[in-house]
C-alpha cells in the first residue's frame, strides 16, 4: 500500500508540473494581443449541454465572426479516453483523422466597445481545479470583467412551444449588458458542472458571470435540437449586440421541426403527454422539476403507466 501511495504521489506531483508549464508558456505566447474590454463566452460539450444546443449555438456564431488567433489548452491530462472517447473519420478516401477532446479559445476584434474570446470546451473528468486555473488564466490575463456562459439543459417543456431560455446572472448591478433582460440571481442547487465551479471562482474574484441555459424537451432523444440552438443565438445577439445571419439554423430548425412531427405523427401516447405539457407551459404552472435525467425519465414512465392501465 505504500508504494502504490507513494507511486500515485509521484504522478500527481509530475502532472502539477507538467500543467503549470504548459499554462506559463501559453501567457508568454498571449503577450502580443491587444483586445479592448474583452467579454468570454463559453461552452462545454457533455453534461451542460443537452442536446448538443449550447455549443452548436457557438459553433455557428463561430462561423459567422472574424478569428485574429486561436489558443487552446493541452487537455490530455483532463480526460478517461475510455469514457470520452476520440472521434475517427474519413474526410477523404485512404485519410484517416482522429478528433480529440478539445479546449480552444479564438480571439475576435469587433467594432463596439468590447473584443470578444470564445471558448469552445469539454466538461473535463479529471483535475477540475487545475482545468479552472488554467481557463482563469485568459480570463486574468486579459482583464476580463464579463464572462457568459452558455449551456443548455434536459426540461418538461413541449417541443411545440416557444423554446424556454432561462438566464441568471451574478454582479449585477449596473450591468449594461442585461438592460431590457428579463434574468434571476443563480438559485439551482444539485450536482455542480464545470459552469458552477467556474462561476464560484468568477464571482470571488469579483467578476461578472451571466448564464444562459436552453431548456429542451426531455423525451426527444435527438443528438442536436437546432430550434433552441437558434433561441440561445438569439439572446447571445441582444445581449452582445451582435449582428448574426440566421438563414442557415432557421432552415435546420425548420427541418427539424418537420421530421419531429412527422415521427411523433403515430406515437398517440406521447402525443398526449406533450398536450399535458402544453396546458402547463401556457399555464406558466409548470412544476420546477430537477433536470437530472433519470427523474424526467420516471415521469415520463408514469405517464405511460397510466395511460395502460386506463387503456385496459
Amino acid at each position: 500500500m505504500f508504494i502504490i501511495n507513494f507511486i500515485y504521489f509521484h504522478i500527481n506531483v509530475m502532472l502539477n508540473i507538467i500543467l503549470t508549464t504548459v499554462s506559463e508558456v501559453f501567457l508568454k505566447k498571449l503577450i502580443d494581443l491587444e483586445l479592448k474590454n474583452p467579454i468570454l463566452l463559453c461552452s462545454w460539450q457533455g453534461w451542460p449541454d443537452a442536446a448538443e444546443s449550447a455549443t452548436k449555438s457557438i459553433e455557428e456564431i463561430i462561423s459567422q465572426v472574424d478569428i485574429i488567433d486561436k489558443y487552446e489548452i493541452s487537455s490530455e491530462a483532463y480526460y478517461i479516453y475510455s469514457d470520452k472517447r476520440p472521434h475517427v473519420s474519413n474526410p477523404k478516401p485512404e485519410k484517416r483523422k482522429i478528433d480529440w477532446p478539445e479546449n480552444k479559445f479564438s480571439f475576435v476584434k469587433t467594432n463596439s466597445e468590447n473584443d470578444l474570446i470564445i471558448f469552445e470546451g469539454v466538461e473535463p473528468d479529471l483535475f477540475w481545479k487545475k482545468y479552472i486555473k488554467e481557463f482563469l488564466s485568459v480570463v486574468n490575463y486579459y482583464s476580463v470583467t464579463q464572462v457568459i456562459m452558455v449551456g443548455s439543459l434536459l426540461d418538461s417543456v413541449p417541443h411545440t412551444r416557444e423554446p424556454r431560455i432561462s438566464i441568471t446572472a451574478t454582479r449585477s448591478d449596473n450591468n449594461k449588458l442585461l438592460k431590457g433582460i428579463k434574468f434571476l440571481p443563480p438559485t439551482y442547487e444539485g450536482p455542480a458542472g464545470i459552469t458552477s465551479a467556474i462561476g464560484e471562482k468568477l464571482d470571488s474574484k469579483k467578476i461578472s458571470a451571466i448564464s444562459i441555459w436552453g431548456h429542451t424537451p426531455h423525451y426527444l432523444q435527438v443528438t442536436h435540437n437546432p430550434i433552441l440552438s437558434a433561441a440561445i443565438m438569439k439572446e447571445i445577439s441582444k445581449i452582445l449586440n451582435l449582428t448574426l445571419n440566421f438563414d442557415k439554423i432557421s432552415k435546420r430548425s425548420e427541418e427539424f421541426r418537420s421530421s419531429l412531427n412527422l415521427a411523433l405523427e403515430d406515437h398517440k401516447e406521447i402525443t398526449k403527454y406533450v398536450e399535458r405539457l402544453e396546458e402547463s407551459y401556457d399555464t406558466e404552472e409548470m412544476s420546477k422539476i430537477d433536470p437530472e435525467p433519470k427523474l424526467i425519465i420516471k415521469d415520463l414512465e408514469n405517464f405511460l403507466k397510466e395511460s395502460r392501465e386506463n387503456q385496459n
